[in-house]
């Protein structure tokens, strides 16, 4: 884990504010910060050592010719192949000198030949060309400003924005959010001039500062060009899954995994202990029982014999880590779950594993949510008639066919969601309501619902695509990384290598989705190597107590934003209808509390960057933060 900085500004030095920019990301990387500047361009980094301890693979890195100056966030856990292959000599072990040397030898080819995760920068000072380019996936960030000739990047927002300047919001992307459920679904920040580079994309800045963005990445055509035994998919997985593992499990430091007791998370545990001798389990859980998930943790960590450590989240941990967790995700989040999720890094970051395995991706690989059932419905009605598909998907549903209300339920949210991706939950709940919005803000400013590419002839596939670059993953890999790095940790996600997710995407539907079951080939790999111990049914959705808190807990809180006179000017919500849909809410009548969410967090995001200076209320309690800026 590692932050990276750099500005190239036309005909001005630009040292001394990037020596002031890099101590906002000083968190991604606690073990050293280097600087190198030449003219007109500046590059930073922060570095965590996770693989190489030695003080010359500190960055930022010079190539042996001397042309290039590079800075890089991430892990390549096939660069010693890359380095035998290429006949690369190396005078350290760090896997950011065989990037720069490699690059020296073929040029950009050098991104779509990287196994890992990551985001780089190379200046070429002899062309005095910067290149930005990010892994496939996007799983390590990288934001990006250009304006009045002056280009910015760095790993988080933070890095980029001056406190000594004002920011103004991005309007459509809070439209997209609040009526459209997009987040981290483009290259749009919900700042104004600032936007982040593509997964699977390089950007090519020259020295006429012109900028072309060149995709390295093709993820529809690999896939398409995948072959797949179907006599042995589920051993397949699993050998790919386990020779992840032994590759993303290479550190000298300590390392853990994030274990929730689900299938991913405990299979990652099992592999992990396979590879190392002592490892740790972290786990973050709730005092409300139906929401804690615990006990399904402790029963893998004491099958396998190892340490668990246990976060509890409580609504007063929510009141008193709320601020500093937006801060440090620099955008609006989904749920106060992520809160939880910062907590657990933030409770262990003195006394556990440098190295985190995350089990992100294993349901949008696998096709592991109920919302799939639908496009999977839709592809059955393709090949066969009617009544077979029908009775299909409700086996697959495990409704009664007299469930009326639920089908119709679960058949109004699949068509809507075939039209506008996301604006409804499984259950047919719309997450926002039009007569929320302000009619005035919605004509100036909604450019109608997002437009998601469909590169595949499959339905199933086409949704899982969306879920995997578009909406829940970017947002959930964000996630992941602002709670790892906020706390001086890295973390690393297995699941998601080119080999793993274009095998998964390629594998046929009817071992994707089986009998009701959901994710049917990847629980079926695992039944050889689970010994029974691990709950390989379907696990309920990721959930939290937030519909019981905003009702109880945060009650007053959110009556005291809603009803605020700077709310109802900011022009966004009709503040009338606002507070009748909360007060209906309370009333445990159908309204979803996303939708409540969505528009609470957006008010206090605007708050707390945009009216003020973040930096002024860090370590201040939701409540606190509500009242004085009310």
């Amino acid at each position: 884990m590692c932050g990276i900085i750099g500005i190239y500004e036309a005909n001005k030095d630009n040292s001394r504010q990037l020596l002031d920019l890099i101590q906002n990301i000083k968190h991604r990387g606690p073990d050293h910060t280097g600087i190198w500047y030449n003219e007109n361009i500046s590059l930073g980094n922060t570095r965590l050592k996770v693989v190489d301890l030695d003080e010359k693979s500190n960055q930022p890195f010079i190539s042996r010719n001397k042309r290039y100056i590079m800075v890089f966030n991430g892990e390549i856990y096939n660069h010693n192949l890359l380095k035998k292959k290429f006949k690369i000599f190396t005078k350290t072990q760090s896997d950011t000198e065989v990037i720069i040397e490699l690059f020296s030898k073929i040029g950009e080819k050098t991104f779509s030949l990287l196994d890992g995760m990551f985001s780089i920068a190379i200046f070429d000072n002899q062309e005095r060309k910067l290149y930005l380019s990010r892994d496939p996936f996007g799983i390590k960030p990288l934001y990006y400003s250009f304006k009045n000739n002056k280009f910015i990047f760095c790993s988080e927002i933070k890095g980029i924005i001056s406190q000594k300047k004002k920011y103004t919001h991005n309007d459509h992307s809070i439209i997209n959010f609040v009526k459209w459920g997009g987040l981290d679904h483009s290259n749009e920040t919900w700042y104004k001039n600032i936007k982040n580079v593509r997964p699977g994309s390089t950007l090519i800045i020259d020295k006429k500062f012109s900028i072309s963005e060149k995709k390295y990445y093709f993820f529809s055509d690999n896939v398409k060009n995948q072959k797949i035994d179907q006599d042995n998919i589920p051993l397949q997985f699993k050998t790919l899954l386990k020779k992840s593992v032994k590759d993303q499990s290479k550190t000298i430091r300590s390392i853990g995994t994030n274990l929730s007791g689900g299938v991913d998370s405990s299979i990652l545990t099992l592999f992990l202990k396979d590879n190392k001798k002592e490892i740790n389990t972290y786990t973050f859980g709730y005092n409300e029982k139906k929401y804690d998930e615990r006990k399904y943790a402790k029963k893998v960590s004491s099958k396998l014999n190892l340490k668990n450590f246990t976060s509890i989240c409580s609504s007063k941990d929510i009141n008193k880590h709320f601020i500093n967790t937006l801060i440090m995700e620099d955008e609006p989040f989904s749920s106060f779950r992520q809160v939880s999720h910062h907590k657990l890094y933030e409770d262990f970051k003195n006394d556990g594993s440098t190295v985190i395995l995350e089990a992100s991706g294993g349901d949008e690989i696998g096709a592991g949510y109920t919302g799939f059932l639908w496009p999977l419905y839709l592809d059955q009605l393709k090949k066969d008639d009617h009544n077979k598909a029908w009775s299909n998907l409700l086996s697959n549903l495990n409704l009664k066919k007299n469930n009326i209300a639920q089908i119709s339920n679960f058949v109004n949210a699949g068509i809507e969601n075939q039209k506008n991706y996301g604006v409804c939950t499984s259950d047919g709940q719309r997450i926002m309501k039009n007569s929320l919005i302000s009619k005035s803000y919605e004509k100036k400013y909604d450019n109608g619902p997002p437009i998601y590419p469909k590169d595949f002839e499959s339905f199933l596939q086409n949704s899982q695509y969306i879920e995997l670059f578009h909406t829940k993953l970017p947002r959930g890999l964000r996630y992941v990384d602002r709670a790892s790095s906020g706390s001086g940790r890295e973390a690393r996600v297995p699941l998601l290598t080119k080999e793993i997710v274009e095998f998964c995407f390629a594998v046929p539907n009817n071992f994707k989705i089986r009998d009701g079951e959901l994710r049917w080939f990847m629980k079926k790999s695992m039944k050889y190597i689970t010994n029974n111990f691990i709950n390989l049914k379907n696990k309920r959705s990721v959930a939290d107590p937030q519909r019981d808190w905003l009702r109880k807990d945060f009650k007053k809180i959110v009556f005291e934003l809603f009803n605020s006179r700077k709310f109802g000017n900011r022009g966004i919500f009709n503040q009338n209808e606002v507070v009748k849909n909360f007060e209906h809410f309370l009333k445990k009548k159908e309204t979803h509390s996303l939708g409540i969410f969505q528009i609470f967090i957006t008010e206090i995001w605007l708050r707390l960057f945009i009216d003020n200076k973040p930096s002024y209320f860090k370590d201040a309690k939701l409540d606190e933060f509500i009242y004085e800026t009310n």
